[in-house]
């Protein structure tokens, strides 16, 4: 073998990168030519660390309430002593609505809990509802859009009329409703908002099968005798992942939103830490006492951002009628 050929044939095997290395090589093309992308990614393992590791990050418990000895007390307070003092009556003084200090990073709230030990909590709700019921909304609408997409006709029919009859009630009520019919619990929470999500996740996933199905690959897979079930599995489903990616990750803003919307309504999961309840509980306060509701209000909106974020790059990158950019 000349120098040439041995030189052409090194060189052919230093740029043929393995699995491991063309998903390194991607992933650093992808924090740098989708930076608010790659800036959404950081943001959701941010709070989903945040999430996994709160009893550890939390530094209090979520209910305690922090009070004090009040060295003023009396035990049968006059009423001009009440008039100078409302808590000289109380043994305690409850350390409520404290500003941010070195004991309490984010305040307490009108009870004296630590705000800051209830925003790290709170993040495990809304990432659970979030992936949660877009994992639902996906997973059925991926079964509804490609049953209705490749087989079309009366099928199609049918299964269309059912989800414009979902997507007929505005989602807001059709979300109250579902979760007042059950329990508001954070279960029944996730499979409400599931539900809501199929109609949008079905119509996508059932426009990208018409196309795909439609391709020459998919016929000659019909004219050799493939099956329904194998052409789905081998020749649709590989073929829309990307669209199923990009719904799924985009979902999970709208999901975590959603939650505390219908929190701040006060029909949320009960007997949880929600950041929407802790919007709503801080609006008496807001004037004076802004923190519940800055620092709560911050984490939703810092987390749909991020995931919009995420999911629009991938939307870049993957669908390729956008180009790979």
């Amino acid at each position: 073998m000349s120098d040439a050929a041995a030189t052409a044939l090194d060189a052919g095997i230093r740029v043929r990168p393995t699995g491991l290395a063309r998903f390194r090589q991607n992933f650093f093309r992808f924090l740098v030519r989708k930076r608010l992308g790659a800036l959404g990614l950081f943001i959701a393992i941010f709070f989903i660390i945040m999430a996994l590791f709160a009893p550890v990050l939390s530094r209090y418990d979520t209910e305690r309430v922090f009070d004090s000895e009040n060295p003023n007390f009396k035990t049968n307070p006059s009423i001009v002593d009440l008039a100078r003092d409302p808590n000289i009556g109380s043994p305690r003084i409850v350390a409520s609505y404290e500003s941010p200090n070195a004991e309490h990073w984010f305040g307490t709230d009108s009870v004296g809990r630590d705000i800051y030990a209830r925003v790290i909590y709170g993040s495990q709700l809304s990432l659970i509802v979030g992936f949660g019921a877009s994992l639902i909304a996906v997973f059925f609408g991926l079964i509804l859009g490609v049953v209705s997409g490749y087989y079309r006709g009366w099928i199609d029919l049918i299964l269309q009329r059912f989800v414009d009859a979902l997507q007929a009630f505005p989602a807001l009520v059709l979300l109250l409703l579902l979760v007042q019919i059950a329990e508001p619990s954070v279960r029944n929470t996730v499979i409400a908002l599931g539900i809501v999500g199929v109609p949008v996740s079905t119509r996508l996933v059932r426009s990208t099968v018409f196309s795909v199905s439609s391709t020459d690959y998919v016929s000659a897979a019909r004219a050799t005798g493939a099956t329904d079930l194998r052409i789905m599995f081998r020749h649709i489903l590989p073929n829309i992942a990307s669209v199923v990616l990009i719904t799924f990750s985009i979902g999970i803003g709208a999901y975590i939103l959603f939650e505390a919307t219908i929190s701040f309504l006060g029909v949320g999961p009960r007997n949880v830490v929600s950041w929407g309840k802790m919007v709503q509980e801080g609006r008496a306060s807001i004037e004076s006492h802004p923190w519940l509701s800055v620092f709560a209000g911050g984490g939703i909106a810092l987390l749909v951002v991020g995931f919009n974020f995420l999911g629009d790059a991938l939307r870049d990158v993957l669908d390729p009628r956008l180009g790979r950019g």
